[in-house]
C-alpha cells in the first residue's frame, strides 16, 4: 500500500500519529466499544490526512476523536474525492477495497482520531 499501513506496521515504527480506521462492530452505533490499534485496521498517517485535507470530505470528521462512516457517508466521501481528484482520491481509492469488505458485515466503520 502506498498511503496506508496495517496494525503490524505500525507496531514495528512505534509511532501513534495516525487515524485509525477501524472495521464497525455488531449492534448500534451507541453500543460502540473503543478498542485501539486492532490488528484488521488500516492506518493513516496524521501528516498525509492533513496534507490531502481528509476532514474536508468526510462528514462530521473529528480530528481528535470517533468519526462513525456509514454506507451514506461513505458514498459521499467517495464522491467528494472524485470531484476534488489528485492525492485525495488516490487515498480514497487505496482504502475501497477494505471499506467494502467492512460494509459486508457492518454498517459502518470508525475513523479513530490521533
Amino acid at each position: 500500500m502506498e498511503f496506508f499501513i496495517t496494525e503490524s506496521q505500525r507496531k514495528e515504527l512505534c509511532s501513534t500519529c495516525y487515524f485509525e480506521f477501524q472495521k464497525g462492530q455488531k449492534g448500534q452505533i451507541e453500543d460502540y466499544q473503543q478498542v485501539f490499534w486492532r490488528e484488521d485496521s488500516l492506518l493513516l498517517h496524521a501528516d498525509i490526512a492533513d496534507e490531502i485535507e481528509l476532514y474536508k470530505i468526510i462528514p462530521n470528521f473529528d480530528y481528535y476523536s470517533t468519526t462513525f462512516v456509514d454506507k451514506q457517508s461513505w458514498s459521499d466521501i467517495l464522491q467528494n474525492a472524485e470531484n476534488r481528484g489528485g492525492k485525495i482520491l488516490q487515498v480514497i481509492r487505496e482504502a475501497l477495497p477494505w471499506a467494502e469488505d467492512n460494509f459486508r458485515e457492518f454498517d459502518y466503520f470508525v475513523i479513530c482520531g490521533i
